[in-house]
C-alpha cells in the first residue's frame, strides 16, 4: 500500500496497541497496526511522521547498499551524468604513473592516463573530475535558482558524502554532493530548493515545508524518488 508519498506495507498485530512504524533492510518500510485500527488514518499519520521515515529509509537504502556485493575493479567506459545532461565515452591508457589524469579530449571523450589498474589511485581521479563538474556546472545551478527565489545562501562547497545529498548550516552554507551529477535535473533542483530553504527555515517545520512548496509545487514527487536514487550512484562513484 502507499499514500501520496511513501510506499508501505501495512500489517495488522493482535499484539500491537499503538501503531508501529518500522523500515528495515528486508522488509522495507512496514505500519504496524492493532486490529480493528481505522486504515483512512495512516496517510496523515505518516505526513506528521514525514522527516523521521524519510531519515530512515535513507539510512536503510545506504545500508543495503553497503551489503551488495562489489563488483570487479574496471575504470567505466562510459559516463553519463543527467543532472546536466552530458555523457562521455572513457578511453583507457594504462602507463606508469603514481597518478590517474582524466582529459577531455572532445565534447563527448575522457581520456584516462596511468595506472588504471589502480583502483583508489583510479577513483581518486575520478573523484576529481566529478568535483570539478559540480563546480561547473551545479554550483551555478545553486546561484540561478537562489536568484529566482530569493533565498540567499553565505557560501558554497563541493563534498563527496555517501550518506547526504546536500547540506546547509547554520551560517547559510550549502554543501552539495558530488554524486548528484547523477540524478536527473529535476531532482537536483529540489535537493538544491531544499537546502536553500533552510537558509531562511533551519528545521523541518510546517513552515519550512510551505517554503519549500511555493518554490518546488512537485516536491513531493522529487522528495519520493530521492530514496531509490542512490541506486543509480556507480560503484567508482
Amino acid at each position: 500500500m502507499s499514500d501520496a508519498t511513501f510506499q508501505y506495507n501495512l500489517r495488522f498485530s493482535p499484539r500491537a496497541r499503538n501503531v508501529r512504524l518500522r523500515v528495515s533492510v528486508d522488509r522495507g518500510f512496514e505500519v504496524v497496526v492493532p486490529n480493528g485500527y481505522d486504515t483512512a488514518r495512516v496517510p496523515r499519520l505518516l505526513e506528521q511522521k514525514r522527516e523521521w521515515i524519510r531519515v530512515a529509509l535513507d539510512r536503510a537504502a545506504t545500508h543495503r547498499r553497503f551489503f551488495e556485493p562489489k563488483p570487479a575493479w574496471r575504470m567505466p567506459a562510459r559516463i553519463h551524468l543527467p543532472a546536466i545532461g552530458k555523457s562521455w565515452d572513457v578511453t583507457s591508457r594504462p602507463k606508469r604513473s603514481s597518478f590517474v589524469t582524466i582529459r577531455e579530449v572532445a565534447p563527448n571523450r575522457l581520456v584516462a592516463t596511468g595506472p588504471i589498474r589502480n583502483e583508489s589511485v583510479s577513483r581518486a581521479a575520478l573523484c576529481r573530475w566529478l568535483r570539478r563538474q559540480t563546480r561547473a556546472h551545479l554550483l551555478s545551478r545553486l546561484e540561478q535558482l537562489s536568484q529566482r527565489s530569493r533565498l540567499r545562501y553565505r557560501h558554497a562547497m563541493v563534498r563527496h558524502q555517501k550518506k547526504r545529498w546536500a547540506s546547509c548550516s547554520r551560517r547559510r552554507n550549502i554543501a552539495l554532493n558530488l554524486r548528484l551529477l547523477f540524478l536527473p535535473r529535476e531532482v537536483v533542483d529540489y535537493v538544491i530548493i531544499h537546502e536553500l530553504c533552510h537558509t531562511a527555515e533551519l528545521n523541518h517545520s510546517r513552515k519550512f515545508w510551505a517554503l519549500v512548496s511555493h518554490n518546488c509545487p512537485d516536491y513531493r514527487d522529487h522528495d519520493a524518488q530521492l530514496r531509490a536514487m542512490w541506486k543509480r550512484i556507480p560503484h567508482w562513484a
